[in-house]
């Protein structure tokens, strides 16, 4: 027996409900990674009764390891500017995370929703057509394969998404463009 279209639409609509839920507590780590070291910079920069110096260096040192112990390994070692960056609201680490649930929910699409589809209607995969999944697949091309920047041309084929982002620069997708 045939799965029903609209069953196989339903079932993608919460996988990518389920893609914006992951995305938010993505979010929420990034910022309570940001407040945490910012807190710590303050106290570092800052303590009480003493004054460092103006562009003192500060670095952030993580690791799964409790560092207490003898001989940990940090997993990452990096300036206390570039983390709260990454960590930002928009920052690095959220573009990542958009970005990376663009590849995959094309990807999904594409190797499992679309020839379920076609099945359910008695046709080809290509026979399934929809806009916003084709912008999609630009936009993971663009991702995967252009360092995240739609070409000019590679732009004008959008048709949903274009009002969106600006041609020749990186993706950004915003906070309220997850939400769409």
């Amino acid at each position: 027996m045939s799965e029903r279209y609209d069953d196989i639409i339903r079932e993608y609509i919460e996988f990518i409900n389920s893609q914006v839920g992951t995305y938010m507590d993505a979010l929420a780590g990034f910022a309570g990674h940001y407040a945490r070291v910012q807190r710590q910079v303050q106290r570092i920069l800052h303590p009480a009764g003493k004054k460092k110096e103006k562009g003192e260096t500060t670095i952030v040192y993580a690791s799964y390891e409790d560092p207490t112990k003898p001989d940990i390994i940090h997993n990452q070692i990096v300036r206390t500017e570039d983390y709260l960056e990454a960590n930002s609201a928009g920052g690095s680490n959220e573009q990542r995370h958009a970005r990376a649930i663009v590849v995959f929910l094309f990807t999904y699409w594409e190797d499992e929703i679309r020839p379920r589809l076609a099945k359910a209607k008695g046709g080809a995969s290509n026979e399934i057509r929809s806009d916003i999944m084709g912008d999609m697949r630009i936009l993971r091309h663009s991702i995967l394969h252009a360092k995240s920047i739609i070409r000019s041309e590679e732009h004008r084929r959008l048709k949903m998404l274009s009002s969106m982002f600006l041609p020749d620069k990186p993706i950004h997708i915003s906070y309220e463009d997850m939400h769409c």
